[in-house]
């Protein structure tokens, strides 16, 4: 079943033209320019060039006819709410700032860590992606540890902290 390109007529092209030229707005002005075009060239050859379905472009011309520039805008949208609530995203900053878990022992958080105490105290599951966004805007940083050789001597090394001389550099 083909649609009828009534739709597009020199009075729609005129107003999106004049439209498009008082526009800034990058996406407005695409899809204003993918109107004007299909009015001298087919729907099919628009879509082509501007690398999106026709459909897509038949539905900004129909958009267009009934709501105008307004309707070309993209739609603001929400933002996904949080799993947590935010008394228990405050408990979770507290075990954090006190390196201490639920329990009340003591912890060297890494993000696995916290990944797990969460789901364990409050039954929520959290990705680790999600939860390094989220100390990052809190300006938390979970602490690392410094990196080892797979070959370095740990006894060596524990000697060389506690020879002072050694670390002076005198002979």
């Amino acid at each position: 079943m083909s649609r009828p390109k009534s739709i597009f007529s020199a009075e729609l092209a005129n107003k999106a033209q004049a439209d498009l030229d008082a526009l800034d707005h990058h996406g407005v002005i695409r899809k204003l320019k993918a109107i004007v075009a299909a009015s001298k060239h087919s729907i099919e050859t628009v879509a082509e060039v501007l690398d999106v379905a026709a459909e897509t472009v038949w539905r900004w011309a129909k958009t267009y006819t009934t709501e105008g520039l307004e309707g070309l805008y993209p739609k603001p949208r929400r933002a996904k709410s949080s799993k947590l609530s935010p008394a228990q995203k405050e408990q979770v900053l507290a075990w954090i700032d006190e390196s201490k878990t639920p329990e009340g022992k003591e912890v060297h958080w890494t993000l696995e860590r916290l990944r797990q105490a969460i789901i364990d105290h409050f039954g929520v599951t959290l990705g680790i992606n999600t939860l390094w966004v989220w100390l990052r805007k809190e300006n938390r940083k979970p602490k690392v540890p410094r990196p080892r050789h797979y070959r370095g001597d740990s006894a060596s090394q524990e000697a060389f902290k506690k020879t002072p001389d050694s670390a002076e550099g005198n002979s």
